[in-house]
């Protein structure tokens, strides 16, 4: 009987979503994200109670010299962002290259160009800020190679929608819990693609120990390992929304480290490095990062000083 409630269940999950996403392709698109967008933000911020909990605690943990009135505007703020993400990934469809560009732009963009030229493959950080999907989607538009990993959603209607819509942007998924996973990596990297990664939460994988606003965070460092293994070539990427219907990819890097003779070493340190680089855009968008994400749940200590 669980079974089949369970089952019931995610059918109608699915079928929300499909007939939401059908019903945002009819819509204006500055109209679904400047004002539909805004009103389904605004309404999750109000009944999703315990997620709106989650984001205020994990605020008040790391700025605790914010006042109640400055962090609740920045959780609905939150909300809204999302919201907006969801609207814009239901748009891809109709998003052609023009679009894409009219929207998006990419600061550096030469790092990338460079990255690729040298044959070894990129390594690209990211993280779970302004719309992710927007970064893979930009870079790929500029006519290289995507890859992008990624967990596969429980409801397998939901996943290959979601696939769909990358796919449609011309980024591949590897799915990071698939038996052949590694292999799709390496073979990845040897055709001198791009693999992005966003090593901001903390999920079950391999990972490290490493500072993250000043606690101990267990962070993915599978980015790390492929990049000491590998040669190639680290740079971060991350999304900054930057009007009511703008985005700028902003590009740094390579990030790079004194090898110590000490591999496990050097991976908690290239994965420290990276997280600090994302922390330090996380600080300045703070309305732009998923707050209510369990960043600290798995305890632990520090390998490293930072």
């Amino acid at each position: 009987m669980n079974k089949i409630i369970t089952k019931v269940r995610r059918k109608i999950y699915y079928c929300g979503a499909y007939i939401s996403s059908k019903i945002i392709l009819l819509l204006p698109y500055r109209f679904s994200i400047d004002v539909v967008s805004v009103v389904f933000g605004t309404l999750a911020y109000y009944s999703l109670v315990g997620v709106r909990v989650k984001a205020k605690r994990n605020l008040e943990r790391c700025f605790p010299e914010k006042t109640k009135k400055e962090i609740c505007g920045i959780v609905k703020n939150i909300f809204i962002n999302q919201a907006k993400n969801f609207f814009e990934l239901a748009n891809f469809p109709r998003m052609d290259s023009a679009f894409l560009r009219s929207i998006s732009s990419i600061e550096n963009s030469h790092l990338i160009k460079e990255g690729i030229k040298k044959g070894k493959g990129i390594l690209f950080v990211s993280a779970h800020t302004g719309n992710w999907e927007i970064t893979a989607a930009a870079v790929a538009d500029m006519g290289v190679p995507v890859n992008v990993v990624a967990k596969k959603i429980y409801i397998e209607e939901l996943n290959d929608m979601l696939v769909g819509y990358r796919t449609n942007k011309n980024v591949s998924v590897i799915l990071r819990d698939a038996p052949d996973t590694g292999r799709k990596l390496l073979k990845a990297l040897k055709k001198g693609e791009i693999i992005a990664m966003l090593i901001d939460q903390d999920t079950n994988v391999p990972g490290v120990f490493v500072d993250f606003f000043g606690e101990p965070a267990w962070t993915p460092s599978g980015l790390a390992v492929l990049a000491l293994r590998t040669g190639a070539e680290v740079l971060v990427g991350i999304d900054q929304r930057i009007d009511q219907y703008g985005h700028k990819t902003v590009v740094s890097g390579p990030l790079t480290i004194d090898p110590s003779g000490n591999f496990d070493a050097d991976v908690v340190n290239l994965t420290q490095k990276a997280s600090l680089v994302l922390e330090d855009h996380i600080r300045k968008y703070l309305e732009q990062w998923v707050w209510f994400h369990e960043r600290w749940k798995t305890k632990g200590q520090l390998t490293i000083n930072k």
